[in-house]
């Protein structure tokens, strides 16, 4: 039988658990950066994937709900054109792995009340 492999899919998310809020937006910021830095969309899927496979392990659902509503501000702070990038990979993922997306998603659809409503439209999946 094959053991399961518990290490984590994106170390510097998993090194995230128990930190501050601002210690988590600002890794989220930095990791939205050299995500939208990425000159090919197929590669920022590729990029974006794991961290939420990773978010969607954690069995702690409120540690979860924490990162995940860091990595919301941190997504707010960015600029436009990085927005643009991100959202279009994160949409794209769907065709990689659906059921994490879908996880992710509620999540988001969870939090959104704490997001000012000009964002929205960019945090919802089509």
């Amino acid at each position: 039988m094959a053991k399961k492999d518990d290490r984590p899919v994106d170390a510097g998310l998993a090194e995230l658990r128990g930190k501050s809020e601002q210690e988590a937006i600002d890794f989220w910021t930095r990791r939205f950066g050299m995500i939208a830095a990425i000159p090919s969309e197929v590669a920022r899927v590729g990029a974006i994937t794991p961290q939420l496979r990773e978010l969607v392990r954690i069995e702690d659902r409120e540690e979860r709900k924490r990162l995940t509503a860091a990595r919301l501000k941190a997504f707010i702070g960015l600029p436009e054109d990085q927005k643009e990038l991100i959202v279009k990979g994160r949409h794209a993922a769907f065709a990689v792995d659906k059921g994490v997306l879908e996880e992710d998603q509620k999540l988001i659809d969870e939090l959104l009340p704490t997001v000012p409503q000009e964002h929205w439209h960019q945090l919802r999946h089509p």
